[in-house]
């Protein structure tokens, strides 16, 4: 079935979206109206959800849009590769012609004001291009919490630049964003836009989200290993304060699309502080010395204990 773009007339070529949810009933709602607005369909891979995120996607408004569905079992570990291959052998029973990755708590949009997101893919298809990058964009509720089940354009207005990833693609390529951790694809010989699209993240509901979100979740040690979700994994819960507001770009009204790019952000912002400190050549040998500290009393300790002296001989 070709979805309707939102004007009413049918798509050409059918964009299927490809999301992963658990327990994201706050987000699931807006996410899907978005999907539905903008002409494409949707299939879910569900880590066990508990929260009525299942039972809503049978509703009326999202039901005939949802394309298939596929269950992985929650075991009390986040393992984001195992869900990713769920994602890539459920899109492959459902025909369509693009594949769109996204997540529950992300809004993705053309640049150009009533330009469906179908019509934009569409646009860069009919151009030859296979791979289209998305600039992440992490909107942050610093003066308006994310309010669930809302029509139209969230109010939040303070966000930064993350950087771009891979997330829509030609099925027919059979390309693979498994390798990538869901960042980019690889497989056949490609053509990327040179046009990018926009992916709204927001990423924390308010602060006390942002406090719990990573402090009790447990992730793979095979992916830590691979360096996976570095910027996740034991971070200090008090990081994840809310910078000033001085710190971001600001939109002019929640619709605008004139979002910058000038100051792209190579770390999300719980990590500014440690980069800035990094950056700083003093702070960089206090965190030296410091370290060098810790290791002369752990030895002093070491030797106490099995009775060497200071010195290293024995008494």
């Amino acid at each position: 079935m070709r979805s309707l773009r939102h004007d009413g007339t049918r798509c050409v070529m059918r964009v299927l979206a490809i999301l992963a949810i658990r327990n994201e009933r706050p987000y699931l709602a807006n996410c899907l109206s978005h999907l539905v607005e903008n002409g494409i369909d949707f299939a879910v891979v569900d880590n066990g959800s508990a929260d009525g995120s299942a039972e809503l996607l049978h509703d009326s408004r999202f039901v005939q849009h949802l394309a298939g569905y596929h269950c992985v079992p929650f075991a009390g570990t986040f393992v984001w590769k195992e869900i990713l291959l769920a994602q890539e052998q459920l899109v492959r029973t459902i025909d369509s012609d693009w594949i769109l990755l996204l997540a529950p708590d992300e809004i993705m949009h053309s640049n150009f004001p009533g330009e469906t997101l179908a019509s934009a893919i569409e646009r860069l298809d009919a151009k030859g291009y296979d791979v289209i990058n998305f600039d992440e964009f992490v909107f942050l509720p610093i003066d308006h919490d994310y309010i669930p089940d809302y029509s139209g354009p969230q109010p939040l207005m303070h966000y930064y630049f993350w950087r771009p990833s891979m997330r829509a693609w030609r099925k027919r390529l059979n390309l693979s964003n498994i390798a990538g951790g869901g960042h980019w694809v690889e497989g056949a010989d490609f053509h990327l836009s040179p046009e990018t699209l926009v992916n709204r993240h927001y990423i924390f509901r308010d602060q006390a989200h942002a406090y719990a979100k990573y402090s009790h979740r447990t992730f793979d040690a095979e992916e830590l290993a691979r360096g996976w979700h570095s910027d996740r994994f034991q971070q200090p819960v008090t990081e994840f304060a809310f910078p000033p507001s001085d710190q971001l770009e600001r939109l002019t009204s929640p619709d605008d699309r004139n979002l910058s790019r000038r100051h792209p952000h190579e770390r999300h912002y719980w990590q500014w502080r440690t980069a800035e400190d990094l950056s700083n050549p003093k702070a960089e040998r206090d965190q030296l010395k410091s370290k060098l500290d810790m290791i002369v009393r752990e030895r002093a300790q070491t030797r106490r204990l099995s009775g060497e002296s200071e010195n290293g001989s024995q008494p």
